[in-house]
């Protein structure tokens, strides 16, 4: 005799929302110890659906659902909203920052893999974003933690082949930058870089919070924004077109 499935109660803030039916929707959520998850919402947007008005991306809910075995689309039986985040209703800027964050987890977190801190994680780059998400530096500044939270931090001190600290470029499969002598020895096609925004992205990167970012000139923003755009399309997969509707570079 098959046991019924026990229902799960966990925090949980929605990656993607998506249509399922006319009055249904599938929603991806991050949750602090089971990874990615998604669930089927029935009736979500019936008059008297309990969960109108309890779930919002961007936004933490405490969800309730019962696991399927043997399938990835899980069945939503509550959740309640905790923590709804409302500076991304009316600073369009941050909600934009806050939607390419959201993308950027929906795109690299698997399925069912748990990831320890990576929830909390999220929850501390949205809750920065409120404020600073407006900032034209702070995407910039939280992919590069992105990075480094996920072990991928740009090798910016130096060649990543060699050790090299002298006439350096950027090259995204090796990891960062390269020196001109193993760009060449190794045929790398390399970004060229300058000292300023080198000196820049060095800083962001080291930057423990978004709160002061170093004002850069446009045209600087710009070349950083195509050095990490190389990075994160070689190492993430995310497409160029997702920066771009942020406004990366901007």
């Amino acid at each position: 005799m098959t046991s019924s499935p026990i229902a799960t109660k966990t925090l949980a803030i929605p990656l993607a929302i998506h249509p399922y039916s006319s009055t249904s929707r599938v929603v991806h959520w991050l949750t602090p110890r089971h990874g990615k998850i998604s669930t089927l919402l029935k009736g979500a947007l019936r008059p008297r659906s309990p969960f109108l008005g309890e779930y919002e991306l961007f936004s933490t809910s405490e969800l309730l659902y019962l696991p399927r075995r043997g399938g990835t689309l899980h069945l939503a039986r509550e959740c309640a909203l905790l923590h709804p985040r409302p500076a991304f209703r009316n600073d369009w800027r941050a909600m934009r920052a806050a939607s390419y964050l959201a993308t950027l987890f929906d795109r690299t977190v698997p399925d069912e893999s748990p990831h320890p801190g990576l929830f909390e994680f999220f929850e501390e780059l949205l809750d920065l974003a409120e404020g600073h998400g407006r900032h034209p530096s702070f995407l910039p500044w939280a992919e590069l933690q992105f990075c480094d939270h996920q072990g991928h931090a740009p090798h910016l001190e130096n060649c990543a082949q060699c050790g090299a600290t002298e006439t350096l470029a950027f090259h995204a499969p090796s990891g960062g930058l390269v020196c001109a002598e193993c760009a060449r020895r190794h045929k790398l096609p390399t970004l060229g870089t300058d000292p300023a925004t080198l000196a820049a992205l060095r800083r962001w990167q080291r930057l423990p919070h978004p709160a002061t970012p170093p004002d850069v000139p446009a045209a600087q923003r710009r070349r950083i924004a195509g050095l990490l755009g190389a990075f994160m399309a070689y190492h993430f997969a995310i497409p160029p077109e997702s920066r771009r509707a942020a406004g990366i570079g901007d």
